[in-house]
């Protein structure tokens, strides 16, 4: 149990030494209950530029899956038909005499 401390200590340790390496121009700072401070810097990411319309090929994408049809019929079986009680051309044909 101790170790685990240990190693767990040693991480933040040099973890925390990497958090002030940066520039103090941009950080972000949280601030705990125990009144225990956290500033990390803060880098800008700068925007990828994709070979496409964006908007475009979401939209599609959106439509695509809006639009799918789902067969379940290999999923399914079908049900089975019973026999009829009674015999319909008997049925049919006393109707056809009235």
């Amino acid at each position: 149990m101790k170790t685990r401390m240990i190693i767990t200590a040693a991480i933040i340790i040099i973890s925390s030494t990497g958090i002030f390496a940066g520039s103090k121009e941009r950080t972000i700072t949280f601030r705990d209950a125990l009144g225990r401070t956290l500033s990390m810097p803060v880098m800008v990411e700068a925007a990828e530029e994709v070979p496409f319309d964006t908007r475009a090929e979401f939209e599609r994408i959106r439509s695509a899956d809006a639009s799918r049809v789902f067969d379940l019929t290999q999923m399914i079986k079908p049900e089975e038909e019973e026999p009829l009680p009674f015999d319909l051309q008997v049925v049919f044909q006393s109707v056809k005499n009235r």
